[in-house]
């Protein structure tokens, strides 16, 4: 019998056979290693450089790698802990935050918002609309591109860029974007964040988009494939620039659920220790057309709960800040954990999908790893659960604290369950002496007659 071919060289082979076939039919790209849409003119103020094996950022004249982290808010708190960049999600009050970055020495990303592409959304048939949409980011690209802390424009988050054969609407706009920004700018790059190290994604642009200059990924639970889908890329197209744009902890999509579709969310002990495994995966990967990694989020931010990525809560730091700067800094001492093992409510775990009746007395308690709990001060929090995420119309109409407690204890609490009917979730800040805090949390349901 012989010998049965894995599985990755299937995929690469199934994957070539499609792009060639695109290629063929569509007749406009020959399958080659390429250079970067635009020439590396080392007069401009940055540019992606070709190397022997792959590429490297090159700001004012020096080599630059992208470490920071995605957000608006704590850039000295940024800079102090070694972090380069600054990624900014939109172009809100952008003089105010170029400017602020510039003084704390980060570089700044810029996302442009463009609409996704669905084949049921018809933006881009709407003249008028691209139209509209090519003024603005014209408009912004004119009055910022000389800002000493501009870095790269980012042409859209997660667009879903179309896998198709021929160019639709969609990618001509696209690409009518990058011309836009390149004849305004030429002085630094464009890219666009996709999710994951998406193959078939990124093929598509590098078929349709080629002026791009990069791509950038976002990535989570997906990093352990992302070393074997860069492999298979650069074994079609060759080494091509990215950065990772996005890296963290699995997220509320990529998470164990309860069975009412509440995702299970890590505490911060474990999401440390992700962030140092992602982080070794990403530096152990050998490619060398990899320009830099930014975390997610720098700041406060509710996506599912507002503890799931964020890394401040009214001005105090997550544990995992000194965390990220050990990863940045390697000369730095590996920090102490508070100790956060997990929350236990009814005697039972988040795993247990804890139901109970509306107004039932409830209880609450912190496990610790081999730690004093005296030392830690611990605030209580009640949620409804956040079933959409970061809408704002969530957040003014039904994300807000209920006060159902009734006693605290060192590390436990006891507490009423609403009487509404639904899902709740219950949080717990836990402090250290130096300020800085742990999050666990744990869903439960109210339900009548359980």
């Amino acid at each position: 019998m012989g010998k049965r071919i894995p599985m990755s060289i299937i995929r690469v082979v199934h994957l070539s056979i499609a792009l060639l076939l695109i290629s063929a039919l569509g007749g406009f790209y020959a399958l080659r290693n390429l250079d970067t849409g635009q020439p590396a003119d080392e007069s401009r103020t940055v540019f992606i450089q070709k190397t022997d094996g792959g590429y490297q950022l090159i700001r004012n004249g020096q080599p630059f790698v992208i470490q920071g982290a995605g957000g608006d808010s704590h850039f000295k708190e940024l800079a102090d802990i070694g972090g380069n960049t600054i990624r900014l999600f939109d172009t809100t009050d952008l003089k105010q935050k170029l400017d602020e970055a510039h003084q704390h020495n980060l570089a700044v990303i810029v996302d442009f918002y463009i609409p996704s592409y669905l084949k049921s959304y018809y933006f881009y048939d709407d003249e008028a609309a691209n139209d509209s949409l090519k003024r603005s980011i014209r408009d912004v690209v004119t009055e910022h591109k000389d800002h000493p802390a501009l870095l790269i424009w980012n042409l859209g988050n997660e667009i879903n860029y179309p896998v198709v054969l021929r160019k639709n609407d969609f990618i001509r706009t696209f690409n009518e974007l990058i011309a836009i920004i390149h004849e305004v700018d030429p002085n630094h790059p464009v890219s666009t964040s996709i999710i994951g190290v998406g193959r078939k994604a990124a093929s598509s642009i590098y078929i349709h988009s080629p002026e791009l200059d990069l791509v950038s990924f976002n990535t989570f639970g997906n990093t352990k494939y992302v070393n074997s889908n860069l492999a298979q890329l650069e074994f079609i197209f060759g080494p091509k620039p990215y950065y990772f744009s996005e890296m963290g902890p699995d997220g509320p999509w990529e998470s164990v659920s309860t069975s009412w579709g509440a995702p299970l969310e890590a505490t911060t002990s474990k999401k440390a220790e992700l962030y140092r495994t992602r982080t070794d995966i990403i530096k152990d990967g050998g490619h060398q057309a990899g320009l830099g990694t930014l975390i997610f989020y720098w700041g406060s931010k509710l996506e599912r709960t507002h503890t799931w990525f964020s890394l401040f809560k009214d001005g105090q730091k997550s544990e995992l800040i000194p965390v990220i700067e050990a990863l940045w800094n390697p000369s730095k001492n590996v920090p102490k954990l508070i100790g956060l093992d997990h929350m236990k409510m009814n005697h039972r775990v988040s795993y247990d999908h804890i139901i109970v009746s509306p107004g039932e007395l409830s209880h609450a308690e912190i496990i610790f790893q081999k730690m004093d709990s005296d030392s830690v001060r611990i605030e209580w929090e009640l949620y409804p659960e956040a079933w959409f995420g970061d809408r704002d119309d969530m957040i003014i109409d039904t994300y807000k604290p209920i006060d159902t407690f009734a006693s605290f204890d060192k590390h436990k609490t006891t507490f009423h369950a609403p009487i509404t009917e639904g899902p709740y979730r219950l949080f717990a800040y836990i402090y250290n002496q130096d300020g800085f805090f742990a999050t666990t949390n744990t869903p439960f349901y109210v339900l009548r007659d359980k």
